[in-house]
């Protein structure tokens, strides 16, 4: 709508959607090729890539038919040489999985890998196009993963923490046995919530999978055991190493229960899902080059040895401690040193952090530069034939451009509070003013009001009739100032419509 709101502003032409939809597909056409031109122009795209982040990692899986005609694009899988290094020298071996939808006219998933720097931001790892979200296209993804991360590092196996998504289970358990896998809270209290409702069953969820150890956990499962057995039993019948933070393992120096990085990677790349796939991944690239500058500049800038939002963290819980009292046990020696005033004092705080979270292991993160990809003219030519666009898979009704959002979750327009789901309210310091089509007061005996808005710079101004000092310089009539009412749609249209021409009603 807003390209044909444009339009009637513009132009004073009242035209369908229908015709404002071609115009753009034809646009973009015009700008970045049609889909199937670049599904021709991969193979010379890869090659292209490979040739300029050396080390980088493009690779394809084709349909190809027996008879030996042109094959048909089926997966691609795409990793760059800056962000393997970027994870690999300065990231916790702690990986989140995720998938979404691509909305364009072949369809197909992206699936993303994604890390954690040492301020908890996230760090995209690799992603591939398939076909759709099954096991055999997850386990071809972690495949090679696997070849380019290994199986851990320095003998820690990775931490994986995913949405329970179709197929990723069993693909993660086959090819890592070792390592630790997480679910998405968030996700697994939708499939808890759709049996057991109310505020109290929530809370007693959240509080088993919060629990800092195992007496906790118990402590909390018996709770809920006496609330509702058939809700503990539905959350006993999942291996608690899978949800709850009592039983992780302290491997990967983080104890995140659920896997907002990577829903966040998938609306960051909101813009991109819509574009061809060549234009995806270009898009992706620049955006993900620019990122690794902008992390690497600010923090450069920063002072501090530990990273700004873990020492935050640091702070709110030193401000909870406060009233903690340290004593010794007569065998483990405590870290404390005399003081010049004569009592004690602690050891800095930064000898009780990891180094993972230090601004100079956030650095290596980003030490390496993603190299521009030249233009199209100016490509390699690869020796594999051209490939043919997948088949359109078009699903009944019409396409959605919106994720299907929870019933708990915040919808457009509104904000999540301890109190529940309500509308964002209006600040005071920008009042807003009431339309003219509200109704007025006409309560007998008193005048109707009309709502104006003032801003700082008007209410200074004199009135006219009046000097700064507020005293009178003519007669009583002309010291009150004359209060008038903002103009309406109507009187703007009004202004605005041709005299010879036949107008478009407001």
């Amino acid at each position: 709508m807003g390209l044909k709101n444009d339009i009637r502003r513009d132009l004073m032409i009242n035209v369908s959607i229908a015709k404002v939809g071609r115009a753009k597909r034809k646009a973009k056409d015009m700008m970045l090729g049609t889909d199937m031109e670049q599904y021709q122009k991969l193979w010379n795209y890869a090659a292209t890539v490979r040739d300029t982040n050396a080390g980088s990692t493009v690779k394809m899986q084709i349909d190809k038919p027996p008879d030996g005609s042109r094959g048909t694009f089926q997966r691609l899988y795409y990793y760059l040489y800056a962000c393997k290094k970027g994870f690999l020298d300065g990231c916790r071996p702690i990986i989140g999985l995720d998938g979404c939808f691509l909305k364009t006219a072949f369809g197909g998933q992206l699936l993303s890998v994604l890390g954690r720097d040492g301020n908890d931001n996230m760090v995209p790892i690799a992603f591939a196009v398939v076909e759709v979200e099954r096991y055999d296209s997850w386990k071809w993804f972690l495949e090679l993963l696997m070849a380019d991360l290994g199986m851990g590092r320095d003998n820690i196996p990775w931490t994986f923490i995913s949405d329970r998504q179709k197929g990723l289970v069993h693909a993660v358990n086959e090819l890592f046995p070792n390592s630790e896998h997480r679910f998405c809270l968030r996700h697994m209290y939708q499939n808890f919530n759709q049996k057991f409702k109310g505020k109290e069953m929530k809370d007693m969820f959240w509080a088993a999978a919060s629990a800092g150890n195992e007496r906790e956990w118990k402590m909390a499962m018996i709770e809920l055991e006496k609330t509702n057995k058939e809700a503990a039993e539905w959350l006993s019948r999942i291996p608690p190493a899978l949800w709850s933070r009592s039983h992780f393992t302290g491997y990967s120096k983080c104890d995140i229960l659920v896997n907002n990085l990577n829903e966040s990677f998938n609306n960051y790349i909101l813009e991109a899902r819509e574009l061809p796939i060549i234009g995806m991944l270009e898009w992706i690239r620049r955006r993900l080059m620019q990122r690794i500058q902008t992390k690497r500049s600010g923090m450069q800038k920063f002072q501090g040895e530990i990273c700004p939002n873990i020492a935050e963290k640091i702070d709110k819980n030193q401000k909870l401690s406060r009233t903690f009292v340290a004593t010794w046990d007569g065998g483990h020696k405590l870290s404390l040193c005399p003081c010049m005033c004569g009592g004690v004092c602690r050891l800095p705080i930064k000898n009780y952090v990891h180094a993972c979270y230090t601004r100079a292991e956030y650095l290596k993160t980003y030490a390496y530069t993603i190299t521009p990809v030249p233009s199209d003219i100016y490509w390699i030519t690869a020796e594999e034939e051209s490939i043919n666009p997948p088949a359109v898979r078009r699903m009944p009704g019409r396409p959605k451009k919106l994720r299907r959002r929870a019933q708990y979750e915040p919808k457009k327009g509104q904000v999540s509070t301890r109190k529940g789901l309500v509308a964002p309210e209006a600040s005071a310091a920008e009042p807003i003013a009431e339309s003219s089509t509200q109704p007025q007061s006409t309560s007998k005996g008193a005048p109707t009001a009309q709502s104006t808005t003032m801003t700082s710079k008007q209410a200074r101004k004199p009135v006219h009739g009046t000097n700064m000092s507020g005293s009178n310089s003519a007669d009583a009539t002309t010291a009150t100032a004359t209060t008038t009412t903002a103009p309406t749609i109507t009187d703007v249209l009004r202004k605005l419509r041709p005299k010879r021409s036949k107008a478009i009603q407001p």
